[in-house]
């Protein structure tokens, strides 16, 4: 692989945004007339080597199958992440006007990370149209040829901070040059790993908060989905019942 194609890979697993321009039809997940979208529930079958058609994934290198697999931890059957070596990220397409379904919802529950910082499995949303610097999804917005994500230009990554301190707190991006994803601490703490904790957040509100001059009313949820960072020691995360909703 060459330089370029790693630099730009690395980027979008640590959570840059950028548009590219698909070439043909794909699936899309969208919202029941009820108002929900069920993401992940997980379903048995679920696996990196036969994903359902409107999910996708994109990473650095080899992924084993046992790095995505369905189990039931205390009963829950849920996915269990595991990171390794290579970085990635595997995603549901969605469209979902945002402030029709502003409400993410899911249950997760982490083994702690033997290192200090966030873990290195978190949940990830794209997003499309809220950028008054983005053109339209008709016109010929830059291309990364070769990525199988959804056109995004913005995103969030939902995380398990070090501590739970952390908690409610939002991270903007700083880093110069580059358009990183902030990263929300949803939950934290080595003390609340081992057990289940159900999760809402107002993607609305976080939106708002990093971006306040976008277009809230024109952004829609592109994706859905999780990932997970390269290089660091193993520290697996189940999660299940992953849910959009108004």
């Amino acid at each position: 692989m060459s330089p370029q194609l790693t630099t730009l890979r690395n980027l979008v697993l640590a959570g840059a945004v950028f548009v590219w321009l698909p070439g043909c039809a794909v699936e899309q997940a969208s919202v029941a007339p009820e108002g929900l979208l069920a993401v992940l529930g997980p379903f048995p079958g679920f696996s990196a080597v036969e994903l359902p058609g409107d999910w996708a994934i994109d990473k650095d290198g080899d992924l084993d199958e046992s790095q995505l697999e369905i189990v039931t931890i205390q009963g829950i059957p849920s996915l269990k992440v595991t990171n390794g070596a290579d970085s990635f990220v595997v995603v549901r397409r969605t469209n979902a006007m945002m402030l029709a379904t502003p409400f993410l919802s899911w249950s997760w529950n982490i083994e702690p990370p033997s290192t200090s910082g966030y873990h290195p499995v978190r949940l990830v949303v794209g997003f499309y149209g809220g950028d008054p610097e983005s053109p339209s999804r008709g016109s010929e917005p830059f291309r990364w040829l070769g990525s199988p994500l959804p056109a995004h230009d913005r995103a969030i990554a939902l995380t398990w901070g070090e501590s739970a301190l952390q908690r409610g707190t939002l991270s903007p991006p700083n880093e110069e040059g580059e358009r990183v994803a902030p990263r929300y601490t949803v939950r934290g703490g080595r003390e609340n790993a081992g057990s289940w904790w159900l999760e809402t957040v107002d993607l609305s509100d976080i939106y708002r908060k990093v971006w306040p001059k976008d277009d809230s009313g024109n952004t829609r949820i592109v994706y859905i989905g999780i990932a997970a960072a390269g290089e660091r020691t193993p520290a697996p995360a189940n999660i299940s019942g992953i849910v959009l909703s108004r």
